[in-house]
């Protein structure tokens, strides 16, 4: 072991805190290899622990590929978590499609009207609370399973505290930057729960296009770098015209 090595090992043993390095022991296989290089291993698949990001354009898949991959995580017996922040509930006809059961092993987390904290006044929750929520069903369903994915339905839809409270006439640049910098605080926190939890996280993103832009790609995804920065695999989907899937 270098020397820089033993120094810090004998400084952590001194503040009492204990290292361990983090490697993927759980794999979810989509089982089409080809599919498995794309988001993670050939022959494993995609490891639980990991962030992903799927985006696209509307109708082009996102939803129903997230679907799959969560319907074949059930029959890894992980547990789903699921915040459906686009719509009110998770359509159970198109969820049984795609091979995903609403009936078990699964918690959806939808906006919902209520009173937070010491308000006495409903209003509609917003997305750090729903987050929050999110974040504390992963810790008790850690001690009840050893696998989990945790889907965010999707990055675009979501509404930040300073955004609800601004308004529409008050947003400014202030809260404009709400969203990015939420999702920074937010996946600075879960990229390290993804590892500790054995937790597959699923960011499903929209595509906008910015209209200033002259040269390369025009469009992009909301919610700042943080989910680029943090995501371990990003996919993008879209429909090909005349496009049919034989096998």
């Amino acid at each position: 072991m270098p020397a820089a090595d033993k120094t810090l090992q004998a400084i952590r043993k001194k503040l009492k805190h204990c290292s361990l390095a983090w490697q993927p022991s759980l794999w979810l296989d989509t089982g089409i290899p080809e599919l498995n290089c794309v988001v993670g291993h050939r022959d494993k698949g995609l490891p639980y622990g990991s962030v992903m990001e799927i985006s696209g354009w509307q109708s082009a898949g996102k939803t129903a590929i997230t679907m799959t991959l969560c319907a074949l995580a059930q029959q890894d017996k992980a547990h789903i978590i699921w915040g459906g922040f686009e719509d009110r509930n998770v359509d159970e006809r198109w969820a049984s499609i795609r091979g995903l059961d609403l009936s078990k092993n699964f918690t959806p987390i939808v906006p919902y009207v209520g009173t937070f904290g010491k308000e006495k006044q409903p209003r509609l929750a917003t997305a750090q609370e729903l987050l929050e929520e999110m974040e504390e069903v992963m810790a008790v369903k850690h001690g009840q399973c050893d696998r989990m994915v945790a889907v965010i339905d999707s990055v675009a839809a979501l509404l930040p505290e300073g955004e609800a409270e601004a308004g529409l006439t008050g947003g400014g640049f202030r809260s404009s930057m709400d969203l990015p910098m939420m999702m920074g605080r937010l996946l600075r926190r879960w990229v390290g729960l993804a590892q500790c939890y054995n937790c597959l996280i699923i960011m499903v993103n929209q595509l906008r296009t910015n209209p200033m832009a002259r040269f390369g790609d025009p469009t992009y995804t909301p919610g700042g770098n943080a989910p680029l920065f943090y995501s371990h695999v990003r996919l993008r989907v879209r429909r090909v015209k005349g496009g049919k899937i034989m096998d």
